[in-house]
């Protein structure tokens, strides 16, 4: 009688324990559901914070007073389903943004695809479509016009983000309404290099017959177009005849400065006596960046005015080397075959070509501080401070450096692409014991003056000889303010990527430069909302490189040129053994996933085990009883 009963009891506790899953789910969904309208809060667990608000976009965003409307010229039904993605997520981060300061905002929806007027607002703008893709196999782009920009107005004041992207929307959005709220936009002057690149091919060997490499060298017309969405650019011509810097400019950069006239640095000297500052990158030679032909300076920055202007700040660069970085090294593009053949374009690892990462950056001031890496090419090092004593006032902090695998090689008026050169030359700088080198520094204080107890140097005329206005002193605006100058041993860390048929080769800038560019003109312009908030983009995180790490270890790389039959078959062993070593970590590497899931697996297994054993003996006990009970009845 009692077996049934004892199977009855089994089965009760199946129902009990399947109604309480539903119950339990049932209560989730419900709460889910609830919390999602009534409450608001919300954690980013992602590791770059690329989820979440930021501080800075809330305090700008508490800054409004008046009325901001924003205009959305956007397409309602997108067939492309990458970009239906990429509008759906800039609708979710605006929507979230908006919700922050209900109040001040007026959101407009406009959708030019069904609005004649819509179209005709955002083509006067001067607001662009981008082309879907017709059907799955559409690489190119054919499909119907799909519209997405934004224009913000405030106080009669207009911002414009053409192309909002997604994965930088909040500090698209954000610089724009920190520009319609600020009362002065920032001065930013502009000296010394070629903004865009020439009209006629640049006269380097080969430019002519070969298109390919015309017009390759550094430009900086990105950089310009970066600055000018928020501040006001303005080149600085002239302060050789005579001008001054203008007052309405903050900051100045100074690129190639070794060709300046006297007069002109004596305009600079002015500008930062009275609390102008300073952004200088020195670079000499000026390399192609595909042939590697060097453009030599008119007059070397040790000799020339403007040298001899921040060896007097305690400030002195060493043009005679460039810097080779075993550690940071990168990857750059050259061109070979190009006099009489077929251009091609190849790959060169070049230590010349140094990819700072944030390790190389310091954390001590905000420019620097959370950006993730900056390519320098061919850059030159900052004397120690050891070597180039500051004068009294002045104050200096380095911004980057190389790795400790750093050495000092030779200038060279061409850049081999073959790898043979290039390694016997890495082997040969090998040779040399590494140390760290900086590359950028930031000088701060009261600069002295080589003119304050001389006559100014002779204005230049049109013909460029001194003229008869010779001696005329700028006017003064007052006594010495302190100033700040940053002076870096390259300027190949703006220049313009270089990209023929619109695919980039050659792309310095947007390695981690433009973003520098930016957080150094808030910086020195005191007003530093926005420097934390660029640095909020997706990192990337390459696999680690084993077999590099272990030739690396083993030395395999520093081969002498002229060694022996017994060093040749030993580095062979040495390599042999370093692949080995490589390929157990990469095992190790991919087993340890599956290995750690296998172990939660078992660990949940005993546990269960554990947990449901009692109750597994407590019934076969009430089973072994009733059956003893009904063999006796």
């Amino acid at each position: 009688m009692a077996f049934p009963l004892a199977h009855a009891s089994k089965r009760a506790l199946r129902w009990n324990a399947l109604l309480s899953l539903l119950l339990l789910v049932g209560i989730a969904v419900v709460g889910n559901l609830l919390a999602a309208r009534h409450l608001r809060v919300r954690t980013d667990f992602s590791e770059d914070g690329l989820n979440s608000i930021s501080d800075a976009t809330r305090s700008i965003l508490g800054r409004i007073e008046d009325r901001v409307t924003v205009r959305l010229f956007a397409t309602e039904d997108v067939e492309d389903g990458q970009l239906a993605l990429r509008t759906a997520r800039i609708r979710n981060q605006l929507d979230e943004i908006l919700q922050i300061r209900p109040d001040v905002f007026e959101l407009q929806s406009l959708d030019p695809t069904r609005s004649s007027e819509a179209q005709r607002n955002a083509a006067d703008v001067g607001f662009r479509p981008m082309r879907g893709r017709a059907s799955a196999m559409d690489g190119g782009g054919s499909g119907d016009p799909v519209w997405l920009s934004m224009e913000m107005t405030y106080r009669e004041r207009t911002e414009r983000i053409a192309t909002p992207r997604p994965f930088e929307f909040e500090t698209q959005f954000a610089s724009a309404l920190h520009g319609l709220l600020a009362d002065r936009r920032p001065g930013i002057g502009w000296i010394g290099a070629n903004i865009d690149p020439p009209a006629q091919p640049s006269g380097q060997p080969g430019a002519q017959e070969n298109p390919l490499v015309a017009n390759a060298n550094p430009t900086y017309r990105y950089l310009r177009i970066a600055l000018e969405r928020r501040a006001k650019f303005e080149p600085l011509v002239g302060l050789e005849t005579g001008r001054a810097v203008p007052d309405d400019i903050d900051v100045a950069f100074v690129m190639h400065p070794g060709g300046l006239p006297e007069r002109t640095v004596y305009a600079l000297d002015r500008f930062v006596q009275r609390g102008g500052r300073l952004v200088v990158c020195v670079d000499d030679p000026s390399y192609n960046a595909l042939l590697g032909t060097a453009t030599f300076q008119p007059r070397d920055l040790k000799t020339s005015p403007f040298g001899r202007l921040l060896r007097g700040w305690g400030i002195a660069v060493h043009t005679e080397r460039h810097l080779w970085d075993g550690e940071y090294k990168s990857v750059r593009n050259g061109v070979v075959g190009f006099r009489g053949q077929s251009p091609q374009l190849v790959q060169v690892n070049s230590p010349m070509v140094i990819t700072v990462p944030d390790a190389g950056l310091s954390d001590a001031v905000s420019p620097t501080r959370g950006v993730e890496r900056v390519q320098f090419s061919w850059a030159h090092p900052i004397v120690p401070e050891a070597l180039q004593p500051l004068p009294p006032g002045v104050e200096r902090e380095d911004l980057v450096w190389t790795s400790l695998d750093a050495r000092l090689d030779e200038i060279s008026s061409q850049l081999s692409s073959d790898p043979n050169d290039l390694r016997n030359r890495m082997t040969y700088l090998r040779q040399k014991p590494g140390s760290k080198h900086v590359i950028g520094a930031a000088f701060s204080g009261l600069f002295p003056s080589p003119w304050d107890d001389g006559a100014p140097p002779p204005i230049l005329g049109p013909d460029g000889k001194p003229s008869s206005a010779a001696g005329k002193e700028l006017p003064s605006t007052g006594p010495k303010s302190r100033s700040q100058v940053v002076v870096f041993g390259d300027a190949d860390w703006l220049r313009d990527p270089w990209s023929p048929e619109g695919k980039p080769i050659v792309g310095f800038g947007g390695l981690g430069g433009l973003v520098l560019a930016e957080n150094l003109v808030d910086w020195l312009t005191l007003d530093e909302e926005l420097i934390g908030l660029r640095s909020r983009a997706p990192k990337p995180r390459p696999l680690r490189d084993f077999l590099t790490e272990e030739m690396q270890a083993a030395g395999v790389f520093e081969r002498d040129p002229f060694e022996t039959t017994y060093e040749r078959l030993e580095r062979d062993r040495n390599s042999d053994r370093a692949r080995k070593l490589a390929s157990g970590k990469q095992w190790i590497t991919m087993l340890m996933p599956a290995g750690g899931a296998l172990l939660v697996l078992a660990l949940f297994g005993v546990f269960w085990n554990l947990v449901q054993r009692p109750r597994r003996n407590d019934v076969g006990r009430a089973e072994g009883s009733d059956l003893d009970g009904g063999n006796r009845g």
